[in-house]
């Protein structure tokens, strides 16, 4: 029986991105060094809270470069067809020390957590309509809910998207709505841009880009700690703790160019496959820290997991299916 019954229901960045994005060290965080405001005096940091203690894996130095990339269950190397007559499908294979198995890393994004400074809380969001996907903060939970994707727009303006569900971060413009901050599908325009100014250390105020408001957040349950945009307020409750816990990137086969990208159907098997470059969320791969030092990757599109089926018969395709937090979706990845 094949793993996939077992279902579960242009270059970007340092040195060749158009906006020249900041070179970001580990625990480093968006725009340093990018025309940002000047740093405005603040009270002193809030005590961690127990929450902020939680085990939550950051990620090394982001990957920059060429790397193999081997399947942690059997230490496969990833390599791919070079002809459309196998509609260069992805597949594992056992090392070969060419540049078949070797794979370049263009990082084109970060993943976030964010804290309310004031109180070491948690950005997370409601996931369903009854309650509009309202941001709120919550006590450190670990998970994908609290996780925020960033790509860049232009200079410190950048999408936010919620991993759990790829919704992005926008906001009510009317008193009557308490100018809330919710997610919602896409939109193209300037209500689901903000902007990133840092203050000192990774503290950052974040404005609205539509209207220059600021994210802000209830500090009390009896309004469910919901997250607003207000008027600039020189405290505490308007500067947020930004830290990297993971990236996205764009991975390119050495040998010949081409992007990862993956089909989108079950009829497809989801196969991973390279392709010309789309510039699009389908070639885009959000790489998250994972046990011993492996990785896990979901592509941007659909946030599925890269995975691999195990057997010849398949060719060790590899495929994207729903998390299963094995080692068939954990991968080693090492500079080539």
């Amino acid at each position: 029986m094949s793993r996939e019954s077992m279902h579960r229901s242009s270059s970007h960045f340092p040195g060749t991105h158009p906006e020249g994005l900041p070179e970001l060290s580990r625990r480093q965080t968006l725009l340093a060094g990018i025309g940002l405001l000047a740093a405005l005096p603040v009270a002193a940091a809030a005590p961690a809270s127990a929450a902020s203690a939680a085990n939550i894996l950051l990620p090394a130095a982001p990957l920059q470069g060429r790397y193999r990339i081997q399947q942690a269950s059997n230490s496969r190397y990833v390599d791919a067809h070079e002809s459309s007559v196998q509609d260069y499908n992805v597949v594992t294979r056992t090392f070969q020390n060419n540049d078949s198995q070797v794979w370049r890393f263009i990082r084109v994004g970060y993943v976030y957590t964010l804290q309310q400074h004031i109180n070491g809380r948690y950005a997370d969001a409601h996931e369903y309509e009854a309650a509009d996907y309202h941001l709120v903060t919550r006590t450190a939970q670990n998970n994908d809910t609290q996780r925020w994707v960033a790509l860049p727009v232009s200079g410190d303006i950048y999408r936010l998207r919620q991993l759990s569900n790829g919704r992005y971060v926008d906001a009510h413009e009317s008193a009557n709505r308490d100018y809330g901050v919710v997610t919602r599908t896409f939109q193209d325009n300037d209500s689901q841009l903000w902007r990133f100014n840092l203050q000192t250390g990774n503290r950052y105020r974040i404005r609205h880009h539509i209207n220059g408001r600021y994210l802000d957040a209830h500090e009390s349950s009896t309004q469910d700690y919901r997250v607003v945009t207000r008027p600039f307020q020189n405290n505490n409750s308007q500067l947020w703790r930004v830290t990297e816990v993971g990236y996205v990137y764009e991975i390119r086969h050495h040998i010949n160019g081409r992007y990862l990208d993956a089909h989108e159907s079950e009829n497809q098997d989801y196969r991973l496959v390279t392709r010309p470059r789309q510039n699009n969320d389908s070639q885009r791969w959000v790489a998250l820290p994972s046990v011993n030092g492996t990785y896990t990757f979901q592509q941007l599109l659909n946030l599925r997991y890269v995975d691999a089926h195990e057997s010849s018969d398949r060719d060790y395709r590899l495929v994207t299916r729903p998390g299963q937090d094995n080692n068939t979706q954990r991968w080693i990845v090492s500079p080539a």
